[in-house]
């Protein structure tokens, strides 16, 4: 659980000393990797910063999850039993074109980076993974999600209820 800074002052605010629902952050990653290294080190490297971490083995199970779930941050291989995670991004941008997603492989090229960066990718981590890399990037993805939810928040547009 992530506490995020609230931009009312704290004499206006109605939940003062209580978990407000626009600083407490319950954050859910989804992580999409036929392989089980990949979830086994972002559950073990961030298990302390992420309140809920999801798995799916291929695209048309992250899908559902991505239709299902409010996500936070999905975490996308590149090879995929089941179709390519370039397919799987594009498709993720039309459940939800905010949520930041990070490219995992190790078969990374200079193509498919491109490809990814385009269709929207926060950013492309390779194998070996790096863990402070990892929780950096994480991190950032995870603050830009709420950055663009308090946009949001400023616009006048409904907060999503917490679940």
């Amino acid at each position: 659980m992530v506490v995020a800074d609230c931009p009312e002052p704290p004499l206006r605010c109605q939940y003062r000393n209580r978990a407000c629902p626009r600083t407490v952050r319950r954050d859910t990653v989804l992580v999409v990797k036929h392989e089980p290294d990949l979830p086994r080190l972002v559950k073990r490297v961030l298990s302390t910063e992420i309140s809920k971490i999801l798995v799916a083995t291929n695209g048309a199970r992250a899908l559902q999850i991505a239709e299902r779930t409010r996500l936070d941050l999905v975490i996308l291989g590149v090879k995929l039993p089941d179709m390519k995670g370039i397919e799987v991004l594009r498709r993720l941008r039309q459940i939800d074109a905010d949520v930041p997603v990070i490219m995992a492989t190790g078969y990374g090229s200079a193509g498919t980076v491109r490809a990814a960066m385009a269709l929207g990718a926060f950013d492309y981590l390779t194998q070996p993974f790096d863990t402070e890399e990892m929780r950096r990037v994480v991190r950032e993805a995870l603050a830009s999600r709420g950055a663009s939810a308090f946009a949001r928040l400023d616009r006048g547009e409904a907060l999503e209820a917490v679940s």
